[in-house]
């Protein structure tokens, strides 16, 4: 068996990949879980957003009906207030966007250990065969890679490309 964490091509990658889901009888209830998981969590937080818009609409109605019952009545208001509301709606938006994506973050990096706990190519990748983008990879004479047992050295971009590959291969084998 090929060590996952040596593989930096896609056609190794799919060979274990594919070794990995026909050894392993709980590999596809894990990859389904997750999915539904990730699509749950999205779910909610798209949900939330929506609400907290719908929220904000409704406090600026409520405000507006405020005024123009005060102003009826002959109460004269300042409009200097009139910004700060757009501001603070824009600074909630902003500090949720802002949970989210801490949120998205931590559920990344626990979906990229799950991952690399079932052995799957390219989550968890020996460090020495990832190279900075703009690195030199170790090239021959003839201009190509130089194999490192059975693998080459990829860049970060071309590892996340791998890893992104390998998500979508995966989405398409177990989506509901």
């Amino acid at each position: 068996m090929i060590d996952p964490a040596t593989i930096t091509t896609w056609q190794e990658g799919l060979r274990c990949v594919t070794k990995i889901a026909a050894q392993n009888a709980q590999f596809a209830a894990s990859i389904k879980r997750m999915i539904q998981n990730q699509r749950e969590h999205e779910t909610r937080w798209y949900t939330e957003r929506q609400n907290l818009k719908r929220t904000q609409s409704n406090r600026a109605v409520s405000s507006a009906k405020v005024d123009s019952i005060l102003a009826s009545l002959g109460t004269s208001l300042t409009k200097s207030a009139d910004r700060a509301p757009e501001v603070d709606k824009n600074a909630e938006l902003l500090d949720f966007d802002q949970k989210i994506y801490a949120a998205q973050q931590a559920m990344e990096a626990g979906m990229t250990a799950e991952l690399k706990g079932l052995g799957v190519p390219f989550f968890g990748v020996s460090e020495g065969l990832v190279v900075p983008d703009g690195a030199e990879v170790k090239r021959d004479e003839e201009g190509h890679d130089v194999p490192l047992k059975r693998s080459q050295c990829v860049t970060e971009s071309e590892m996340m490309e791998l890893r992104r590959r390998m998500v979508k291969h995966l989405e398409d084998l177990y989506r509901d």
